[in-house]
């Protein structure tokens, strides 16, 4: 099994204008690799969320389904703003990998109803392994109740 070891969100400007469409931000991933995971080649899809994290971070919960996972927070009273999602494909090669991408947000969006002085990003990240688990949701029918 693999083990997501770090990740770690590179430089951000000082201040955001509002309004502002598009800032480009990069992530650094580093993987680390179990022996069997080498052995079979194995292959992942690494997940990257960037969030607007509001107080304490919403517990994440994973649909995992291979590159069709998704997450959803779990909050009483707020929730984090998710600023945008990245899917990597990676396969088990080495021992150790360290993967640098980047991301285009929108940090100049402020939301109806929402008062800001700053933003606090972090990243979560998630690895779903080809040979695993793999989930879904239907999509949502509704139906009517007679009295």
């Amino acid at each position: 099994m693999a083990k997501l070891t770090s990740i770690k969100l590179g430089e951000l400007p000082e201040s955001i204008v509002v309004g502002n469409d598009s800032t480009e931000v990069s992530i650094e991933a580093i993987i680390d690799f179990h022996k069997i995971d080498l052995q079979l080649e194995m292959e992942y899809i690494l997940f990257l969320f960037v969030y607007d994290v509001n107080g304490k971070i919403d517990i994440p919960v994973i649909i995992g389904n291979w590159d069709q996972s998704s997450i959803y927070g779990i909050s009483d009273d707020r929730h984090d703003h998710l600023m945008g999602t990245i899917k990597l494909p990676i396969k088990a090669i080495e021992s150790n990998v360290i993967l640098n991408t980047s991301i285009k947000l929108n940090l100049g969006r402020i939301l109806d109803g929402d008062s800001y002085f700053s933003k606090k990003l972090e990243v979560f990240g998630t690895l779903i392994p080809a040979i695993g688990r793999a989930s879904n949701w239907s999509q949502p029918k509704e139906i009517g109740i007679l009295f």
